[in-house]
């Protein structure tokens, strides 16, 4: 994460900042050269998409400790339809996980063909 991209901002709300900068790119095209500014975007895109996948890993690795600990808990059983929720939401996490993942795959290809980094 450099300090010299300004499209870089605001690294504590990524999902916002990610969202606003894959609406400003241009649409990939293969074999397509990107300005100078379009490989900013794209490196700052990226490193939002790493903190954002890092916050939802984190948040995930909580709320398993979260449950386990309420499964061991004898006077506060855990509510079935608390686990269903739980078990939503996780997965809606993870498929978002792996749409980062598959997003900053391929927005490093696309850096690595138009020479890597701004």
């Amino acid at each position: 994460m450099s300090l010299a991209n300004p499209h870089f901002k605001l690294a504590e709300r990524a999902p916002h900042e990610l969202a606003n900068l894959l609406e400003n790119l241009p649409p990939q095209r293969v074999g397509a050269k990107l300005s100078g500014d379009e490989l900013l975007m794209l490196n700052a895109a990226i490193d939002h998409a790493a903190n954002y996948n890092n916050a939802l890993l984190d948040g995930i690795e909580a709320i398993g400790q979260l449950l386990f600990s309420a499964a061991t808990n004898e006077r506060a059983p855990l509510e079935r339809s608390t686990a269903a929720s739980v078990g939503t939401l996780l997965s809606a996490l993870a498929v978002q996980s792996q749409y980062l993942q598959d997003f900053t795959s391929g927005a490093e290809c696309t850096l690595a063909r138009n020479g890597g980094a701004a």
